[in-house]
Order: structure tokens, then sequence, then C-alpha cells
């Protein structure tokens, strides 16, 4: 994830093209085209996209409002829309939220402009001490760190070691009893599905490789990290949906967790 001009118009983006899925409009017309390319090998990704993003209301309570935490660090947030988790939150809960992309942490500071207690970072998810480290962090937690952590969205571009890496630093810097909200992307899906194994070629001709992995795979990589008690859960039934928004073909690239699946991961 480092290495890459973001402000680059001249090749797409994966962020980017995420905004597009979602039907935001921080893309150029160059990640447009990437975009439709891929929804044409598989079309269920606009649908993945959104799934992913409606999770976010519905861990964002169920981190305050059910587990108590009135601090979240969200890693790669993306803009930091009207479906993002500070719409939801109790009043006075903290949200600090980051994103490796400058463009994205400008506009992001715009939209937020003095909404209280909620601040938004240039960090890189790979490298989580990037924001446990930032000064104005430190300053805003005050030392706290029985916190809640979110990556979602994020972990099918991360390589095993940073998912490695980033899981033995939260748990080392987080107290006992914090939370890691933790999406397993694209896992269940099958990368030899001739549409699924094109649209993983555009990904990695763009510099930006997605990494499909089995749940297991996840399950290795997220150590010392244990899910509680519900386990991994899919998409699908994470936001109260079914399969049956999926056809055969959705099914087949995707599998029927819908492209992933979300676990509360403890400590």
């Amino acid at each position: 994830m480092s290495g890459i001009d973001l402000t680059d118009a001249t090749r797409p983006n994966a962020g980017r093209i995420y905004d597009y899925l979602l039907g935001g409009h921080h893309n150029f017309e160059i990640d447009r085209r990437a975009a439709e390319q891929l929804i044409q090998l598989a079309p269920f990704a606009p649908k993945m996209a959104r799934l992913q993003r409606w999770c976010l209301q519905d861990l964002a309570v169920e981190l305050t409002e059910k587990r108590g935490f009135d601090v979240i660090l969200d890693f790669a947030s993306g803009l930091p829309t009207n479906d993002h988790i500070h719409y939801v939150v109790p009043e006075g809960t903290t949200v600090i939220y980051s994103d490796y992309d400058p463009v994205v942490v400008e506009y992001a500071r715009e939209i937020l402009a003095d909404t209280p207690n909620v601040y938004f970072f240039q960090a890189n998810a790979a490298r989580p001490e990037e924001l446990l480290n930032h000064p104005q962090v430190q300053n805003i937690l005050g030392g706290r760190r029985s916190v809640a952590l979110v990556y979602w969205g994020v972990t099918g571009f991360l390589t095993d070691d940073e998912i490695t890496h980033a899981a033995q630093t939260l748990y080392e810097w987080a107290e006992e009893g914090s939370c890691w909200a933790f999406n397993a992307q694209g896992a269940g899906a099958n990368p030899d599905d001739p549409g699924a194994a094109r649209a993983l070629e555009i990904y990695k001709q763009m510099g930006q490789p997605f990494h499909v992995r089995p749940l297991e795979q996840y399950l290795q990589l997220i150590r010392p990290w244990k899910p509680d008690e519900k386990g991994f859960i899919p998409l699908l039934e994470w936001h109260g949906l079914d399969d049956s928004t999926m056809d055969t073909r959705d099914i087949e690239q995707f599998g029927a967790a819908g492209g992933g699946y979300g676990a509360y991961l403890v400590k």
C-alpha cells in the first residue's frame, strides 16, 4: 500500500474505485473506467462494497451502545460520509478516522469541519503505529488504551505480513478488554473463477493487488487476537440479509458469505 501516487489521475486507484462503486464522487475518469471493467467481470462488486459499508453502522452501535467503548480508532476509513461511524455513536464518543490517501484526508477534514470529538489523520493501516504514535492522537487519547479498533474493507489489500504486523502491534498497544472489529475481506471468494481472476489481475496491474484468502488463513494472521463467542459472521448475516440477494454467478465468484466475514476480536 506504499509507493503509489494517490493523486495521480493517469492511473486507476483502488480507493477511488471503491468510492465509485459506492456511488461517490472522489474519483477520476480513469477510475470509473476501471470500475466499469470490474463490474462487467464481477457484477456483485458494487453490492459487496455497499454491504461492507452498511456494516459500519452496525458495528458502531455494537461497539458503543452494547460494549461500552467511548473511543473508536478506525483505520483505512475512506471519506466519512453519512453512512460512517460518527453518525450513529452516542454523543461524547471520540472517533479517530485515518486513511493513507492525502486527498481523502484533506476532503474528510472539510466534511467533518468542526464536528465534536471526531478527527481525521493520515496513516497507513499496514503500519498502525503511524496513527497510534501520532502526537495529536496521543494527546486526544490522554493515555487511554481501552478502545475499539476497526479494520473494515481493507484487509484484502494488505499482505499476510502486514496483517500479522498490524495484529501484533495493536495487541501490544491495546489494554486488556479492548476490541478489534475485523473484516476478513474476500474470504470465501473463488480466485479461480475466470471473471474473478481477471478482476484480480486488474488490481495487480494497478500496483494494488487484492489478496484472496480462506477464512482459516485469516484466523492464523490475526493471532494473538481471538474472535468472541459469535466467531466470524458472514457479511450477509451480519447485516441481516441472506443469499437471496445473490445469483448463482455472484456466489460462484464471491462465496455465499457475500464477499467476506466480520468478527469482534478480543484481547
